[in-house]
């Protein structure tokens, strides 16, 4: 149905039915579809994409906001909010405020309905699964079409959009208003209010001229981003531009007003270059393999070269393949005759290829966490256990025999004890297994949670470690094991929780030091959209991806960091991996195209980040954490900082000129705080 008038004076130009939306929640038995419509609607105030569910078609039409849930980290109790994706309410938003659109097939490899992954091939008149990404960062749920065909949906917005194929990512197609004045970048507008060089004619800023010259197109841009360039590295902005100023004054000095701007632009600027070139919908790019992407770090210009520090000269990096899960028949050749296991090292390998299956996690897991040391025979594991039962509920008996009066005079004691009965009520109440009222599995977290007050009391309770029992409670269903299960993770992440985030920032600065020498270009362009610190990745960091994911997915994830892998090689090479920041630069490497091609800022790189949860390819992005290991194990150029963030040895050949050698130094305590009060979990 098209080009319609609608109820309310709004006009229908586009509809299609049947559309899926497509939402998950963390229980991961299944993704929920909610049938709906898709419109594409005209209104007084504007053209807008609209869908409804079923029930809402035919009610009042919605004007609610589209924003979803978000929960602002407190600096001081270190608190951990999320964001609410689990329903099928509406999706409003103004077509002019679509930045890009993700195809990709309709499921993965178990049939499950995915989201986009950056890279994947999509055809659009075949692929089933679109994904809306705004300026702002704001990510959608997937839309599942019916017959696959999303051709009608995408003749319909060349009608108001210029669409583009990404030049790097044949499953991005790029949306740009088709009136230049629609949409400019925030660091033009502030340069057009400060004027910092002498006025030109304002609407040469989108006259042919300014196409011609780039997106920037003024002098003052040029210089704006010139000072910007002098802060990062000095001597590279300065020689590089000055050098070829110096060339155009002397030699065509007729033309140098026009032409510094255009060089000042191309060679400061770190956008990729524009030509003026003839759209069409949906344009396959023509730039040829070593195009530069948005955010490159190369400062050369023709005729001039400045010379960069070393970037660590990469091998090419692997494609790992995953293993299958540990079972119960291969657990059990692993025990001798008293009980005691042999080869852990092997276990570990096994689980950190594929995980465990289900039906032994709850007895893995202890071992995997230290609970149960490995080398002990199956008597001295039950004495261990008896005494272990034994210290735990005398600790337990000391807060619960403790009275009203006690606590009236025992503040940290009562503020902890009220945060805990807060938080346990919130926590993973959609699993079947905390669900519902008076449900007693609630009340043993709680216990846990009370008991491990006693029992580090200057830790205490920090808002998120319920995230972290809570997975262990659900698969060991006993009170006394899951305790001191957690008492061992803790003893892993109890940095992350510290009130002056010590931990945190240690491994966002290593994060940093990966990402600069695994990809230049996208840590140079975070830098310029002042999220070099790689606050967005907090989340994280400090609940160990446990809001990323679902619940079988998590139980995988967690089990493969406590391996302590990856394996390869000589184990004496290397003490510990640090594997879950090779996972969050596996995340960051698979949306980086979404991330420059739609030149996000920080808030529009913290929305996308966040709408990812839930739709993460867990498998893929392990498999990828692993290739990026044994790519920086293997490459003799990679200095010794990055190699001792994963903990692997100096080779012979790797240097200390590392390109991220001053990356330790790069949070500031001042930034990192500021940053906190501004974050959004």
């Amino acid at each position: 149905m098209h080009n319609s008038e609608t109820d309310g004076g709004s006009f229908l130009l586009y509809e299609q039915d049947g559309v899926l939306l497509t939402t998950k929640g963390i229980s991961g038995d299944s993704s929920n579809l909610h049938l709906g419509k898709l419109r594409i609607v005209k209104e007084k105030t504007g053209i807008y994409m609209l869908w409804l569910s079923e029930e809402n078609i035919g009610g009042p039409p919605f004007s609610g906001s589209a924003e979803t849930d978000w929960t602002v980290i407190n600096p001081n109790q270190g608190s951990v909010g999320y964001h609410n994706n689990g329903t099928g309410r509406p999706i409003r938003f103004e077509v002019e405020d679509l930045k890009c659109i993700c195809l990709s097939p309709i499921s993965d490899s178990n049939g499950q309905p995915r989201r986009h992954n950056s890279g994947a091939k999509a055809d659009p008149a075949r692929t089933c699964n679109v994904t809306f990404v705004q300026t702002d960062g704001t990510t959608y749920s997937n839309l599942i079409f019916p017959g696959g065909s999303t051709s009608g949906l995408l003749d319909a917005l060349t009608q108001h959009l210029v669409l583009k194929r990404s030049c790097h990512d044949d499953s991005m197609i790029l949306c740009e208003p088709k009136s230049p004045k629609t949409r400019r970048d925030p660091y033009e507008r502030s340069l057009a209010e400060l004027r910092l060089f002498p006025d030109r004619n304002p609407a040469a800023m989108h006259s042919a001229s300014y196409a011609r010259l780039g997106q920037l197109g003024q002098f003052g841009v040029g210089a704006w981003r010139f000072v910007n360039d002098l802060k990062r590295d000095p001597y590279t902005a300065t020689m590089t531009a000055f050098s070829k100023i110096s060339d155009y004054l002397l030699h065509e000095e007729e033309k140098a007003n026009e032409d510094i701007a255009e060089l000042l632009q191309k060679s400061l600027s770190l956008d990729e270059p524009t030509t003026a070139v003839q759209r069409v919908p949906i344009a396959n790019c023509d730039a040829d393999e070593n195009t530069v992407l948005v955010g490159s770090s190369d400062s050369s210009v023709e005729g001039y070269e400045v010379i960069q520090p070393p970037v660590a000269d990469l091998f090419p990096r692997p494609k790992v393949l995953r293993g299958q899960p540990l079972t119960e028949v291969e657990w059990q050749t692993y025990f001798d005759d008293e009980g005691m296991i042999q080869n852990s090292e092997e276990i570990r390998r096994k689980i950190f290829s594929g995980g465990i299956e289900p039906s032994i996690r709850s007895e893995v897991w202890k071992f995997l966490l230290g609970y149960y040391p490995w080398h002990t025979s199956q008597v001295e594991r039950k004495e261990l256990r008896d005494t272990k039962v034994e210290e735990y509920f005398r600790m337990k008996l000391q807060w619960r025999s403790m009275s009203a009066d006690q606590e009236s005079r025992f503040a940290a004691f009562k503020q902890r004890k009220d945060l805990i009965e807060k938080d346990v009520n919130r926590t993973d109440r959609t699993i079947p297994y905390y669900a519902g009222e008076n449900n007693a599995n609630v009340s043993t977290l709680r216990d846990v949670l009370m008991t491990y007050m006693m029992y580090d009391f200057d830790l205490g309770y920090v808002q998120g470690m319920s995230d972290l029992l809570a997975p262990l409670l659900y698969v060991l269903d006993d009170e006394v094991d899951a305790f001191w299960c957690f008492v061992a993770y803790m003893e892993r992440v109890s940095l992350n929780f510290q009130l002056d985030q010590a931990g945190i920032k240690r491994q966002l600065s290593q994060l940093r030091v990966l990402l600069q020498a695994v990809d230049p270009h996208l840590a140079s362009y975070l830098d310029t959209r002042d999220s070099g610190n790689l606050f967005f990745c907090f989340r994280w960091l400090l609940v160990l991806f446990k809001r990323e994911f679902n619940y079988p997915q998590i139980l995988r994830l967690w089990e493969v960091f406590w391996t302590d892998g990856p394996f390869h090689g000589d184990s004496a090479s290397y003490s510990s991996s640090n594997f879950h920041l090779l996972l969050a630069l596996s995340i960051l490497d698979s949306q980086r195209n979404t991330i420059l091609e739609n030149r996000f800022g920080f808030t529009e790189i913290l929305k996308h980040v966040n709408d990812l949860a839930l739709y993460i390819d867990l498998e893929e992005a392990l498999a990828k954490a692993e290739g990026i290991f044994i790519q920086i194990k293997d490459s003799p150029s990679v200095g010794m900082e990055v190699r001792s963030v994963l903990g692997l040895r100096e080779t012979s050949d790797s240097s200390d000129d590392s390109p991220s050698s001053n990356s330790t130094d790069y949070l500031s305590e001042e930034r990192y705080e500021n940053a906190l009060g501004l974050h959004y979990l």
